[in-house]
Parts: C-alpha cells; sequence; structure tokens
C-alpha cells in the first residue's frame, strides 16, 4: 500500500551531478487529473532544460509525441503520478508505458525519486498479465544519484541505451538538394494524413501508427505544420518523412520522428529532409537541435548518418532493470 500523506523530506543539502541542491522540506503527490496537469507537465520540462541544457529525460516535444500518439488515453489517470511542492507547483512526474519509465524531475528535487520508484514498482506488480513483474528504467551515464539509487534497489544496468546528439544550429546548414523525382514540403493537414501514415508503417515495420493516433498528434502543443517534413514521389506517395518539434522558450528543435519507406531508400532523401527541417528551425531563431537513437545494430547506420550531419553525441541514457 502506497502512503497517502504527503512525504516529508529532510532539508540537508543533495549533490547531483556536481551541484548542490537544498532538499524539499514536504512533497504531496496524487495521480493525473487532465489537460491542466498537462499543461503543468510540459512547462516543467522547459523548466528542467533551461536549468540543465539539452541533455535531459525528456523534451516538450518527446511528451507530445507519446501523449498523442497513446491509444489509451484513460489510461493516463491510472499511470501518471505528480509530486508537488508545499507551494503546489509541479516538481516530477512518471510516464510509465508498457514495462519502462520515465522519471521527470526538478533538479532541486532529486530527493522524490525514491518515493517516484516506489510508485513505479507498484504500478508493475499490478500487472496481472506478466507473471514475474519487471520494470525498466532510464538514467543517464553520468547521473550519479539516479545510477547509485537504482543499484541500492536492485536494478541492474543493461546493455541497451539510447544516444543523446545535438547539432549547432548557430553552424551553416547546407541548403538540401531533394533527388530527381522527388519533392520536399511540409504535410498538408488532413489531405496530407492517410499517406503519412502509410510511409510511417513502412518505414517502420513493427509500427502501430494509425490515421487516428496521426491526427492526434497533430493537434499537439508542440506541433507545427511547417516542421512536419516529407518527400513526395512524382506519383504523389509520399516516400520519406520527418518531424521536428520546437521548444520556443529554450529554442531547441527534436527529431522525432525520421524515417523511409524501403523502396525509396538510399536516394538522399533522409538527408534533405533534415536539412530543409535544420534550416526551417533557424527561421525560427532556434539554437540547437537534438536527436535520439538506440544501441542496437540495426541502430549503426543512424549513428553515422547523424554524424555526418554534424550532429555530436553528448550523452547515453542506459535501461536499468529490475525483476
Amino acid at each position: 500500500m502506497l502512503p497517502t500523506k504527503p512525504d516529508v523530506l529532510n532539508a540537508l543539502p543533495l549533490l547531483v551531478c556536481g551541484k548542490v541542491w537544498r532538499r524539499p522540506m514536504a512533497v504531496t503527490s496524487r495521480l493525473y487529473a487532465g489537460e491542466d496537469d498537462y499543461a503543468r507537465m510540459r512547462q516543467l520540462l522547459a523548466e528542467i532544460e533551461a536549468l540543465e541544457g539539452p541533455l535531459v529525460y525528456c523534451h516538450v516535444g518527446d511528451l507530445d509525441w507519446w501523449r498523442f500518439t497513446d491509444e489509451d488515453t484513460h489510461a493516463l489517470a491510472t499511470r501518471i503520478r505528480l509530486w508537488f511542492d508545499h507551494q503546489g507547483a509541479l516538481v516530477g512526474f512518471t510516464w510509465p508505458s508498457e514495462h519502462q519509465v520515465d522519471l521527470l524531475v526538478h533538479p532541486a528535487y532529486r530527493a522524490i525519486e525514491p518515493a517516484m520508484l516506489d510508485w513505479v514498482e507498484h504500478l508493475s506488480r499490478l500487472d496481472v498479465d506478466d507473471p514475474k513483474p519487471h520494470v525498466s528504467v532510464w538514467s543517464y551515464e553520468h547521473d550519479a544519484y539516479r545510477n547509485n539509487l537504482l543499484m541500492q534497489r536492485g536494478y541492474v544496468r543493461t546493455d541497451h541505451f539510447l544516444s543523446l546528439s545535438t547539432r549547432d544550429l548557430h553552424e551553416h546548414v547546407p541548403e538540401p538538394e531533394a533527388p530527381a523525382g522527388y519533392t520536399i514540403r511540409h504535410v498538408q493537414g488532413e489531405a496530407d494524413v492517410h499517406a503519412r501514415v502509410e510511409a510511417h508503417r513502412d518505414a517502420f515495420a513493427s509500427s502501430r501508427m494509425s490515421v487516428a493516433k496521426y491526427r492526434a498528434a497533430i493537434h499537439a502543443p508542440t506541433y507545427r505544420p511547417d516542421l512536419d517534413l516529407i518527400a513526395v514521389a512524382d506519383d504523389g506517395s509520399v516516400a520519406a518523412f520527418c518531424t521536428l518539434w520546437f521548444d520556443s522558450i529554450n529554442r531547441i528543435g527534436e527529431i522525432e520522428p525520421l524515417g523511409c519507406r524501403a523502396a525509396h531508400r538510399r536516394h538522399g532523401l533522409a538527408r534533405a529532409l533534415v536539412l530543409e527541417g535544420l534550416r526551417r528551425l533557424q527561421g525560427y531563431d532556434a539554437h540547437l537541435a537534438t536527436v535520439f537513437y538506440g544501441s542496437e545494430p540495426e541502430d549503426q547506420p543512424a549513428r553515422q548518418f547523424y554524424a555526418s550531419l554534424g550532429f555530436i553525441e553528448r550523452g547515453r541514457m542506459y535501461a536499468w532493470k529490475r525483476g
């Protein structure tokens, strides 16, 4: 049984990533309760990025993509838990999905992470379909506080990680050249929805993208139609796509997702789309672009591709598993 009363934490200093933060005196927590909470969550992510820089666990665009492509919106009210300080300001929340979870915490309130893990582990035990509950938690290689906490609770770091790379947009971005037979443009509303979804499902074999999900995503707060790019073949089909999300507060753009249909690969479409996206971000006075990619063998071409466009790896976020 999880405690229902506010957890009172001591006021001793807390050393996190080389910085001394003061522990919060008291926090309260509750379940997600709707759109007002979602606005608070987005605001918290922007605040964390302003304090921590781009090396964060979740960008605002990530959250919009996760939330608006999640078919089970009702489950938000049972999976997402929020923590508030004594003045009612949001200082952290969990975002569980299947057997993994993201812990998003204001750097001054890292001491709430044990309580967050209590909640995550509680959820895993409720999974009646899994006879051996387990949970995977993300932690950056440099995040000594979270790494130590996970080790103390019996988690083991796996070999699976996500790399975060960044591209300085103050530097020159070459003008894209669309390959012969293709046109680069942005999505034009409902007229492109079905073709964009078909391309997504072709590019990612395991994708569960649907028209309903994509329609929801284009209504996300961070979504900008002119940053949702597609490469259109002469026959009118969508051959490749690249969606970018722009955090106007921190002036950071993120690529999520980038994909190309199998029949149209090796024509330079991905390169043309990303370069066009970076130039459009420059038009918004963005100073940085970011992208996450995985550690599996099939992700190695992505690593080389982004490096060729000037992206530099900044950190690796590992999956820690318990169970």
